[in-house]
């Protein structure tokens, strides 16, 4: 792989983006009303009674995140990948055999949340970071776009297949996909360094001269990081991004029907629009992120989820609303990007998995309570634009904290490669 004309860490970005794509948060995302709703249909299920296994999912996801990245400084990023392929596979074939029992139904999804974390952005986070220095915000994004791919997919295919051959064939088709296709291009795709290839990051041979690319890692522990007023600062930036976020995309029904007066159909085109501008936000954050100071691409990305807000607030007009939605997709293409970035840059590689899986925690706490905390506030308001307003004006939050925090921490030999982007 040495002598190939193209840079083995690219290889490493397609089958993490490959192993993302049909990761679990894809699954859950784009497939879980189709195939939620059929097996309702056939068991004589409430859309609550549903409704609350996502709820588990999403609440076990959150929580496995942190082991995750704790597994995955010792396992390293293929094994633990891999592995977390395998499982989700097996939960998902478990979700297939269910007789029409709630707790059932309930335990199968619990099982998906808790083994599944492993196949999405978390597990390849730091083999990217170890194959890409000037690259590598990049390189996230391309590999993170895969998400938004699954999206698209999953829905179609699940869609045929539940409607030609039934739920329980969709979902055994899918873990057959996980084990015979994405498990063996994740294992033939990602390597977990360039070290054992005799390369450094961004491909310098180990033989050339000292700071022609990113050294070795300067070694800050979870427990040293975790005493940093950077650290803190970054993880309720992530909570108020996630709540921000998951304030709006399961209410924005309500959003878009009571308060912009659209029908059904012009929300889905709302939110195919907002899908779409996820690909592109995932890729244009992260070229951003090898240009730009990663806190100021943060606040960019907080401005887009403001102005979402408050056009939602503020007008019903057609095209504005699209054009906010669409907004709003760039802003979480942007947050997906910069966990793992600003996790690398300020806290170095060597525990980068703990320190995103942490983040990602954050993140998925804010998108527990935004939801709630919306419809609430809604309530108590009357269904006026008020929650709209506040939730654009707490971008302003995370935004201050984000221009507290300075430069990169990065160490001495490191410093040269990035000079150009922290001196902004």
């Amino acid at each position: 792989m040495r002598n190939t004309p193209y840079f083995a860490g690219w290889y490493v970005v397609a089958g993490s983006g490959i192993g993302i794509a049909f990761g679990s948060l894809p699954f859950f995302a784009a497939g879980f009303a189709l195939l939620a709703g059929a097996m309702a249909k056939d068991f004589g299920w409430s859309q609550p009674e549903v409704a609350k296994a996502a709820s588990i999912f999403l609440l076990l996801q959150m929580v496995a995140y942190p082991f995750c990245g704790w597994l995955l400084d010792r396992w390293g990023s293929r094994r633990f990948a891999v592995a977390s392929i395998a499982l989700f596979a097996t939960s998902v074939l478990v979700l297939s055999r269910i007789d029409g029992s709630l707790l059932q139904f309930y335990l199968a999804f619990a099982l998906i949340g808790i083994v599944s974390a492993g196949t999405n952005v978390v597990s390849y986070a730091r083999a990217i970071a170890l194959w890409f220095n000037r690259k590598r915000g990049l390189a996230l994004g391309i590999a993170a776009s895969g998400q938004a791919l699954g999206s698209f997919v999953i829905p179609i295919l699940a869609h045929r297949l539940i409607s030609t051959h039934g739920w329980s064939f969709a979902l055994v088709a899918m873990a057959a996909f996980e084990l015979v296709v994405c498990l063996p291009l994740v294992a033939l795709l990602v390597k977990d360094s360039p070290k054992p290839l005799g390369l450094l990051p961004d491909g310098a041979s180990s033989t050339q001269a000292p700071g022609t690319s990113a050294p070795a890692d300067d070694g800050m522990t979870v427990g040293e990081i975790v005493r940093t007023g950077v650290f803190w600062k970054l993880a309720i930036c992530f909570a108020v991004m996630g709540m921000s976020f998951y304030a709006i995309a399961p209410n924005i029904v309500y959003i878009l029907t009571k308060k912009a007066g659209m029908s059904l159909a012009d929300v889905a085109t709302v939110q195919a629009a907002s899908g779409i501008a996820v690909l592109f936000g995932r890729i244009g954050f992260g070229y951003l992120l090898d240009r730009v100071h990663a806190p100021f691409v943060g606040i960019v990305a907080l401005a887009l989820t403001s102005i979402c807000a408050m056009t939602y607030a503020t007008t019903s007009i057609p095209a504005l609303i699209i054009i906010a939605a669409v907004l709003s997709g760039l802003a979480i293409g942007g947050d997906t990007d910069l966990m793992p970035y600003l996790a690398s840059r300020y806290f170095g590689t060597a525990a980068v998995s703990r320190i995103f899986g942490w983040f990602l925690f954050a993140f998925f706490l804010g998108a527990a309570i935004g939801p709630v905390a919306f419809a609430q506030l809604s309530a108590t308001f009357g269904g006026s634009d008020i929650p709209l307003m506040l939730l654009a004006g707490m971008q302003a939050i995370p935004a201050l904290l984000f221009i507290s925090i300075g430069r990169y921490r990065t160490g001495p030999a490191e410093a040269s490669g990035l000079t150009a982007a922290a001196s902004s």
